[in-house]
């Protein structure tokens, strides 16, 4: 596995001596930032691990959502440094969101390039990603719930999601689970406006493709910053 070099077993061996892992059991996804393993955590409760993979050609583009965040004031140059940050970065959003009772997974651990969280899914099968639901169940409630997510991480949490479509969204118990929430950045970033466009075309297109009457998309984005036309 591309993730498993000899220092990463031995930071996960170090996981499993302090007891915030006991066992792996298998991937649930590979992609080009990071693997994704189904795991069990303290008291055997189901966890997800996500290891960031120490590439080159993904630090280059991460640092266009970390350069202009104030959270973030000196971007290092090693590549492990920053794809150290970025696991770190995913972690805060995590926190962020949860704390302002946002359906994403429960943040639990961070090390390095190591992140523990709430795993979605039931026993050994994930949760589904939204774009292999061919009909979601309620569609027009589940994308006003999806807009809501968009609405109160705003506002609440101040942060933009930066790359929300449905290829991050879980699809649990017919709810929308938010994830790969490590682009996320704060409202006062540069490119914070950007983003929210984006991730509001990107969930109406989806809506629209399967049939669903959206709102309009300007009105909606008015409405998430706060502001009068």
């Amino acid at each position: 596995d591309s993730v498993f070099d000899e220092r990463m077993y031995l930071h996960i061996n170090k996981l499993l001596k302090t007891g915030h892992l006991n066992r792996i059991e298998g991937i649930i996804s590979a992609g080009k930032e990071a693997n994704v393993y189904l795991a069990y955590g303290e008291n055997n409760r189901e966890v997800a691990i996500k290891i960031y993979k120490i590439d080159s050609n993904t630090s280059r583009w991460m640092r266009n959502y970390i350069i202009g965040d104030p959270r973030f004031k000196k971007i290092p140059h090693n590549i492990s440094k920053i794809i150290f940050l970025w696991a770190g970065k995913e972690f805060k959003n995590l926190k962020r969101a949860y704390k302002a009772g946002l359906s994403v997974p429960e943040p639990i651990y961070i090390k390095n390039n190591i992140l523990i969280m709430e795993y979605i899914g039931f026993g050994s099968i994930p949760a589904p990603k939204l774009k292999d639901i061919k009909f979601p169940k309620e569609p027009i409630k589940l994308l006003n719930e999806i807009l809501g997510f968009i609405k109160i991480l705003y506002q609440n949490a101040n942060l933009v999601h930066g790359d929300l479509s449905e290829f991050n969204i879980l699809y649990h118990n017919q709810k929308p689970i938010v994830i790969d929430i490590s682009q996320a950045v704060t409202t006062h970033h540069p490119k914070a406006e950007v983003y929210l466009v984006r991730d509001i075309k990107n969930v109406f297109n989806y809506f629209e493709k399967i049939g669903v009457e959206i709102p309009n998309p300007e009105d909606f984005y008015y409405e998430v910053i706060n502001l009068d036309k």
